[in-house]
């Protein structure tokens, strides 16, 4: 199947942070969401919503609360007559999928863009009820959004496919029993380099995070933007973890970052797939959905096998490595509720998931895919099937989680000291 390589790709999610931050913007904390939104477990107010901030960790899974006014939807229903509108990243469900999908129920699909996280959270606070399904929500923000009452509980009795068909071993510490979501993609996030300019084997590194601030690749290093990912690299080169709360640690991390973005001259992005022909990295933070990605970007002369990608978990030295998977959520008072279980169930279907992975790159969570079924249906050279996640590195890496409102803070306020606002 031919690649479009020339389609737009998803606008920034993480720039809408450093808008924010350099305009003044509050971003909605977990207190600011529950508060506006009612906590059917008190009388509201931040005091209590701060009371009720539930931070799920793998150990400390959370089961997240379903009030008697955001009830799951019935049974036996039949699917509404549509328009079924879509929240998501830009471009994140190939159109064609989508079609077929509109196509065999005889309804329309409308697709509405949020560029980062942080802006779907404040655009669900302010008029959720106006789409039927978001695509997706990250790890960090399940829990703001059902115990701010923002989502709706799933009714898995229309997704019998979809349960049928989850990869076994990913966790649902965040949302115990997936009440509230079902994962869409699952991805590495590590380091990838260009071997046909840089010698060493970053991978057999004691610890690859220290690439980044190597002199030898003073210019050509980038790192991922935004406040979590940025710091994600300097927590995990020291051994920590990339949710840490401990002041002391934040502010040693902090004089890290800024001492590697003045000697190192990092430049902060996430469009690596744009920059193979203009040489600008050498390294660079980087997604592995990502990776699969580069083969349609390839500047003439130059073969993936010219790309590499370490996943520190998988190194010699086994340092720390992020992992994580978005999800799926239906908003509460959608119109079309039963639809958008439907749209969930029917990109569950292997079939279609399949074909959506060959257009996004990013891998499904569908047990029936895997690196033999990528490489023998032509959507993934033998030389990128360390971009698929197995099973068993699911338990070695750590995610990006949800953080008290005030650390959140903290991140974004140290992020904007290293980047310079940038």
């Amino acid at each position: 199947m031919a690649h479009p390589k020339d389609r737009p790709r998803p606008i920034d999610r993480r720039a809408f942070l450093q808008r924010a931050a350099a305009a003044g913007i509050a971003l909605p904390s977990m207190a600011t969401i529950l508060a506006a939104c009612g906590d059917s477990g008190s009388s509201g107010g931040d005091a209590s919503a701060s009371a009720a901030l539930q931070l799920a960790r793998p150990d400390n899974p959370v089961t997240l609360p379903i009030s008697a006014d955001n009830p799951a939807i019935a049974d036996g229903l039949d699917p509404e007559s549509g328009p079924l509108k879509i929240f998501g990243y830009n471009d994140y469900i190939w159109k064609k999928v989508l079609n077929g999908f509109g196509e065999q129920y005889g309804v329309d699909v409308e697709y509405t863009v949020f560029d980062t996280p942080d802006e779907m959270v404040s655009k669900m606070q302010s008029n959720g009820a106006d789409f039927d399904a978001v695509v997706t929500v990250t790890l960090e923000n399940i829990g703001k959004l059902a115990q701010g009452n923002l989502i709706q509980p799933l009714n898995k009795t229309y997704l019998t496919t979809a349960t049928d068909q989850l990869s076994p071993g990913i966790p649902d510490f965040y949302d115990v029993g997936r009440q509230y979501s079902m994962p869409y993609v699952i991805f590495t996030t590590g380091i990838a380099w260009r071997n046909d300019e840089v010698s060493e084997d970053i991978a057999a590194l004691d610890n690859p995070w220290d690439v980044f601030w190597d002199p030898k690749y003073k210019g050509q290093a980038h790192l991922l933007n935004g406040s979590r990912d940025t710091l994600a690299v300097g927590l995990l080169r020291k051994g920590y973890d990339p949710n840490e709360s401990d002041q002391t640690i934040l502010d040693q991390v902090k004089q890290d970052l800024l001492a590697g973005a003045d000697e190192m001259g990092w430049k902060y992005d996430h469009v690596d797939y744009t920059e193979l022909s203009t040489n600008l990295w050498q390294v660079h933070n980087t997604w592995s959905g990502q990776m699969a990605y580069y083969q349609y970007y390839l500047p003439k002369g130059l073969d993936i096998t010219a790309l590499s990608y370490a996943w520190p978990p998988q190194g010699q030295g086994g340092q720390k490595g992020l992992i994580s998977h978005d999800l799926f959520a239906i908003p509460k008072g959608a119109a079309s509720p039963v639809l958008a279980h439907t749209l969930i169930d029917y990109l569950y279907d292997p079939k279609n998931a399949i074909a959506n992975y060959s257009y996004e790159g990013y891998q499904p969570t569908v047990k029936s895919f895997n690196e033999d079924v990528a490489v023998s249906d032509g959507f993934l050279p033998e030389s990128l099937t360390y971009t698929i996640v197995t099973e068993d590195m699911v338990p070695m890496g750590v995610s990006e989680l949800e953080l008290e409102p005030a650390i959140n803070q903290l991140y974004q306020q140290i992020y904007q000291e290293v980047t310079g606002g940038a």
